[in-house]
């Protein structure tokens, strides 16, 4: 028979919202990161632009500074559409606020077990917070940003592979106080 006891429903969530804010945070990093990058690869190929343009209206070189002036500008636009078409800079503070919010969830399940811990609320008024976590986890879901899906099984993925994917016991008990380690494990 299947036996699901109310902490293990909460640890279970818990451990669910722990990974999906860390991959909502990785993947706002990434966005970021590859934001730098065209940016910077935009500036160093208008730089060379400007550099070939320059050498090409002095006169040296022929028309090789004006072939390299114009293959650099049709590589700086392409990084320039490459970098407005994903939409590098929106989609990572959509990430970066999916993640806060898991974050602040993530703490209010913390909170919600140290609260059964020490007695302080009832099974069911446990079991009511555990419902409105719920509803408010669904919530952050659907706001999140759908044309992600890809990018979020790669980074839920590369987790998986650094042993951060799946927590188990133990690693859910880091996230804990000793306090609720020892009582729920």
């Amino acid at each position: 028979m299947f036996e699901l006891t109310l902490l293990d429903h909460l640890r279970l969530t818990y451990s669910q919202v722990v990974v999906r804010h860390r991959t909502h945070l990785q993947m706002a990093g990434w966005r970021a990161r590859w934001s730098r990058i065209l940016r910077a690869a935009e500036a160093l190929l208008m730089a060379g632009v400007a550099a070939a343009s320059g050498a090409a209206l002095s006169g040296r070189g022929g028309h090789v500074f004006e072939i390299i002036s114009v293959v650099l500008a049709i590589l700086a636009l392409a990084a320039l559409l490459v970098h407005l078409s994903l939409d590098l800079d929106g989609t990572a503070k959509v990430h970066a606020a999916c993640a806060s919010r898991l974050w602040h969830l993530r703490e209010r399940y913390r909170a919600l077990l140290s609260d059964l811990s020490d007695g302080a609320i009832d099974l069911a008024a446990a079991r009511r917070g555990r419902d409105a976590l719920m509803l408010e986890l669904h919530a952050i879901y659907v706001e999140a940003p759908p044309e992600d899906y890809k990018i979020y099984q790669a980074a839920a993925r590369a987790l998986l592979s650094a042993g951060e994917g799946e927590l188990g016991e133990e690693e859910i008990d880091a996230f804990l106080a000793k306090s609720l380690q020892a009582r729920f494990s």
